[in-house]
């Protein structure tokens, strides 16, 4: 009876244990890759339009809209984008960091934008704001 009771025992050990491992379980998002971000075009307005409300009629479609903040295009971004302070500036609001919490973008929710996006639009600036 003994003999019975361990091997039942046994068995029911090694049948709730799984080969499962700690990627499988908890994926890790792909790595961000920022070395290709040279375009205004190609990288960064798809970013504006999508997280930043250009293509919305209501936020940053031009420098007389929100705050003399345009982002619909190259010029305009480059009109607000012109000395570090206001690269920084632009960089924290969308980090959500050392700024006012009344400046967070986008506005109007409690999230920031993806950190790739965030990462591409860094690179951008810190790249010369090319617009090839």
């Amino acid at each position: 009876m003994k003999k019975l009771l361990l091997l039942l025992g046994v068995a029911g050990f090694i049948t709730s244990c799984t080969s499962d491992n700690l990627e499988e379980l908890h994926p890790t998002a792909p790595p961000c890759d920022t070395t290709g971000v040279i375009s205004f075009a190609n990288d960064i307005q798809p970013i504006m339009n999508l997280q930043c409300g250009t293509n919305n009629v209501g936020c940053h479609i031009n420098s007389a809209a929100d705050g003399g903040c345009g982002f619909a295009n190259y010029t305009d971004m480059l009109d607000y984008l012109v000395s570090t302070t206001k690269d920084t500036k632009f960089l924290n609001t969308i980090k959500h960091q050392n700024i006012s919490v009344s400046l967070y973008m986008p506005q109007g929710t409690s999230e920031k934008i993806d950190d790739c996006s965030i990462q591409k639009l860094e690179a951008w600036i810190n790249r010369g704001k090319l617009n090839n």
